[in-house]
């Protein structure tokens, strides 16, 4: 399907959508893309780091309960050390005195900080006890920290004892004097009362559950106390490695966030864990707070990134329309040089406004000038064409006036020849004088009014070749003048031709420049090829940048046909006026020529006035001498035979005066042919400098 252009639009091949909805629609499609992308990034990684504090937090609280367990561990040495070695403690276990126990007992209450104690014998029965589970006579032998004691050391542990399902055991053997084990004082903090579980929950925030190997036996989840942890992984790494898990769990349903640090024997024997967790509710409750707060903000962000960007790309594409249309207004052959592109920024664009401006100033100057030149030659060449209507004007006034000399000097032939007749006649009665002596008064009289008409002849053509001399100075000096004209027309031709080759030289340049400039969006377009996704803009760009390169080199190429076309037309003018040169030179020439036959007429015409003034004074003394022709008729046979030589130099001198006259109107008619030639080349001249005007009038300087 044909493609063409329309009202500055693409019309008849892919669809038209502006570069500037492309930018907009590239640029906003990043934009809400980046948003969402900042947006899912920024919930990811706060989700992530919520988690992340999260677990440090459950690990500082992990760490505080495990500094409780150990300052309460701390606590029970402390009490059971101080009770194994006082000496009444000794003597009541020696003499198993609950009396004695008693007093001790109520003292220990109001000074030491335990939930239970006990004083067992060696054997592991309760001599003593302050709680169910530690009744006197209860037995504690199965113990793990009581079996040690009872064997001689000191020992703690997490284990159940009593009626306690989980606690925090220290036990301290009982010496007498002879360092015998006579049994031991044990000290115990309930794990399964509300002072560990409120302690975490207030001071930590957090859920806390007490677990007897893998049976939860105490905690702030309700309903889970009784319940068997079931994950296995959790089981193996606490349980039966000792070491801490942290993770997410689900737990009736509901999501935690998780700490499982191991209760351990002074043997390493793990009994027991602490669970502290924290729901993942709350941190998504939190996350759906930050999405009410960041998707507004980011539609809001984008919004007013995208006006941003299009009021900058509408700001960009200004620009570059600033550009294309003073190019359009060249191209549609308005061609106003006046016009610049105003410069706003300097940057890329702002250079090629620097440039083109540049350009415009250069053929601004160059078509100024050319102009200028053009109406020089063109007033060289009506100068010329005035000159070539004056010299052809004065060619038919010298033919003119050679046309009459001529018919002049037939008569004055046919004048001579009478004469000779005559003289002939004189001759030939030479012997009968005395007879025809009566009418030789009239003879005499007939003489001298033909050589009186003949004097008249002669002086008329002597006017005419005084007239026809100054004629040909006159042609002369116009044919000068025409020659020193056409010398500068030549120049100026020559000129423009320079300048012709100036124009092919600028455009040359501009041809240079958008081959440059291809060239550029061609390696941007790579560029942007390899940027991927990101340099798609910068390849619309690229591509935009393409287009008007080129533009340019269409414009660059149709300017330098027309400067072809007007080279071509300057080379004709060249011819023309060097074949009008050379055709003035042949003017002058033949002027020359004819000018020295004028003078050699002029000087014969001279002689001839001389001759015939002798025959009018021979005529007039013949006249007054009538009586005397008898006595002096050999006087007059001499007379007569120098008329007849007179005569005869007459005839020749006529003869010769028609000769020249043919020669002279024969190059005069040469001189005519030549001046309508010159008027047929003044005419092509006046043609070329037409066309070449109404190609330079497209321009506005």
């Amino acid at each position: 399907m044909a493609s063409k252009i329309e009202n500055n639009r693409w019309v008849g091949g892919k669809k038209d959508i502006q570069i500037q909805t492309k930018l907009i629609a590239l640029i906003g499609g990043v934009i809400l893309v980046a948003s969402v992308a900042v947006a899912a990034i920024s919930l990811n990684v706060f989700d992530k780091n919520q988690i992340k504090a999260t677990e440090t937090q459950l690990l500082h609280s992990a760490d505080g309960a495990m500094l409780v367990t150990e300052d309460w561990l701390v606590t029970l040495k402390t009490a059971a050390s101080i009770s194994a070695r006082r000496a009444d403690v000794v003597e009541a276990v020696i003499y198993e005195d609950a009396y004695m126990f008693k007093d001790i007992v109520d003292t220990y209450d109001e000074d030491l900080d335990y939930d239970y104690m006990a004083f067992v014998d060696s054997s592991g029965k309760v001599l003593y006890g302050g709680a169910a589970g530690f009744k006197q006579g209860s037995d504690l032998s199965n113990t793990y920290a009581v079996k040690k004691a009872l064997s001689g050391k000191l020992a703690y542990s997490f284990e159940p004892i009593g009626d306690t399902k989980l606690g925090a055991i220290y036990t301290y053997p009982i010496k007498d004097e002879n360092d015998n084990v006579i049994g031991a004082a044990v000290f115990v903090y309930d794990m399964t009362g509300d002072d560990f579980l409120n302690l975490m929950e207030t001071s930590y925030d957090v859920e806390c559950t007490i677990f007897s190997g893998d049976t939860r036996v105490k905690s702030t989840l309700p309903g889970v106390e009784g319940t068997v942890l079931d994950n296995r992984s959790i089981v193996n790494q606490v349980l039966e490695k000792g070491e801490i898990y942290r993770g997410e769990n689900k737990i009736k349903g509901k999501d935690y966030f998780s700490v499982y640090f191991p209760l351990k024997s002074d043997d390493g024997t793990v009994t027991g864990m602490i669970f502290i967790a924290r729901s993942l509710v709350s941190i998504k409750a939190i996350k759906y707070i930050t999405l009410k707060i960041v998707i507004p903000v980011a539609v809001i962000l984008a919004l007013v990134l995208m006006f941003i960007s299009y009021r900058f790309i509408h700001w960009l594409m200004w620009r570059i329309g600033n550009v294309t249309k003073q190019l359009e207004e060249m191209a549609t052959g308005e061609a106003d040089l006046t016009k610049r592109v105003t410069l706003r920024v300097i940057d890329e664009i702002g250079f090629l406004v620097i440039n083109f401006n540049k350009f415009c100033d250069k053929l601004q100057t160059i078509i100024g000038e050319t102009k200028k030149s053009k109406d020089e030659l063109s007033q060289s060449g009506e100068s010329m064409t005035a000159s070539t209507h004056d010299t052809a004007s004065a060619i038919t006034q010298i033919i003119a006036n050679i046309d009459s000399i001529s018919h002049q000097i037939n008569t004055q032939n046919q004048s001579v020849q009478q004469t000779a007749g005559a003289v002939d006649e004189i001759s030939a009665n030479i012997d009968s004088l005395n007879q025809m002596i009566e009418n030789q008064s009239s003879g005499v009289s007939q003489a001298s009014a033909a050589v009186e008409e003949m004097i008249g002849n002669i002086s008329s053509v002597n006017n005419s070749v005084e007239k026809m001399a100054s004629s040909f100075n006159e042609l002369e000096e116009n044919a000068n003048m025409g020659f020193k004209m056409q010398n500068d027309v030549n120049e100026r031709i020559h000129q423009i031709e320079t300048q012709s080759e100036m124009l092919q030289d600028a455009n040359t340049a501009i041809s240079s420049i958008a081959e440059q400039t291809n060239l550029l969006a061609m390696n941007a377009a790579i560029e942007a090829a390899h940027a991927g996704e990101a340099g798609k803009g910068f390849a619309v760009v690229a591509d935009e940048i393409r287009k008007l390169s080129e533009t340019s080199s269409a414009q660059s190429k149709t300017i330098g046909e027309q400067l072809t076309k007007i080279k071509a037309q300057i080379g004709e003018v060249v011819a023309a006026s060097n074949e009008s040169s050379r055709s003035f030179g042949v003017v002058s020439q033949k002027i020359q020529e004819t000018d020295q036959l004028v003078m050699q007429i002029k000087a014969a015409m001279e002689e001839q006035n001389q001759g015939s003034q002798q025959i009018t004074d021979a005529l007039k003394t013949m006249n007054d001498s009538t009586q005397e022709v008898k006595n002096a008729s050999v006087e007059m046979s001499n007379g007569n035979k120098m008329i007849l030589e007179e005569v005869q130099h007459l005839q020749s001198a006529t003869l010769e005066m028609k000769g020249s006259m043919d020669e002279m109107s024969s190059g005069a008619r040469k001189i005519n042919e030549t001046g309508a030639s010159l008027a047929n080349i003044s005419g092509q001249v006046q043609d070329a400098i037409g066309k070449i005007g109404s190609q330079i009038d497209l321009f506005r300087v």
